[in-house]
């Protein structure tokens, strides 16, 4: 939706290409199509991001997170992260084999049915055949397709990811295990989002969802708050009963 410049707590401006304005910022007055939010981290939240560096970068007292409204995160850590949220300290998709496939395009040729056409110098998916989980439904195109983090990058980063050695979060950002090929719609709707905010539209993929969720978690040593952890096991126990 298009904001309102005028309204007393609209301090965030997100960009229709998904960019985080933040009074002061270069771009920030010149931004008139936006959806607003109170706070950086809920722009963030999201799946906004920060303007490249020396664009204006939000400074702590853009940090307030407020009750009201629902553009704030729908759950919260046990405590405060340490720093900021920079989703450029988890690097992009990696080309780890060097063989100019990265992690988007290698997902895909894993998880196609049917053999995919690649561009002509061989480095980008643009044909094959998915199933997105979270909709049950079947894709030919790439081009419409994200993969998305099935434990988001932020939702991981107030739970402890903010505190993890640049390879840690390397790691996770690239793990197959956390990666899902789902349609772009569906992938924004959810957000950095967990479980107890947002299951997927396909009510089947439910306890696969939450099982999956939780392995993830626990092999990257996230943190729950006590209210959390319980909501979550009685979430999983509810939809794989």
């Amino acid at each position: 939706m298009a904001g309102s410049p005028n309204a007393a707590q609209q301090l965030i401006k997100k960009s229709k290409s998904g960019i985080c304005h933040c009074p002061g910022g270069q771009y920030f007055a010149r931004t008139s199509n936006y959806t607003a939010f109170d706070s950086i981290d809920a722009c963030l939240a999201s799946g906004g991001r920060h303007p490249k560096r020396g664009q204006g970068q939000c400074s702590a007292s853009q940090r307030h997170d407020s009750t009201a409204g629902k553009t704030q995160p729908q759950s919260h850590a046990s405590r405060p992260p340490s720093r900021l949220y920079d989703r450029d300290v988890f690097g992009g998709w990696a080309d780890a084999d060097g063989d100019c496939q990265n992690t988007r395009h290698e997902h895909l040729i894993d998880l196609s049915r049917a053999p995919v056409r690649l561009s002509k110098n061989g480095c980008r998916v643009i044909q094959g055949q998915w199933e997105d989980p979270y909709t049950g439904m079947t894709h030919t195109h790439a081009q419409g397709l994200h993969i998305d983090h099935l434990v988001p990058l932020y939702y991981a980063w107030r739970r402890g990811a903010d505190r993890w050695e640049p390879e840690k979060q390397r790691r996770f950002m690239n793990d197959p295990a956390n990666l899902l090929v789902v349609e772009a719609f569906v992938n924004q709707d959810k957000g950095a989002k967990g479980p107890l905010a947002w299951l997927p539209p396909d009510a089947q993929f439910h306890c696969e969802y939450l099982l999956r969720f939780m392995r993830i978690t626990a092999r990257y040593d996230l943190h729950h708050s006590p209210r959390e952890q319980a909501g979550l096991e009685q979430l999983t126990a509810e939809k794989c009963d």
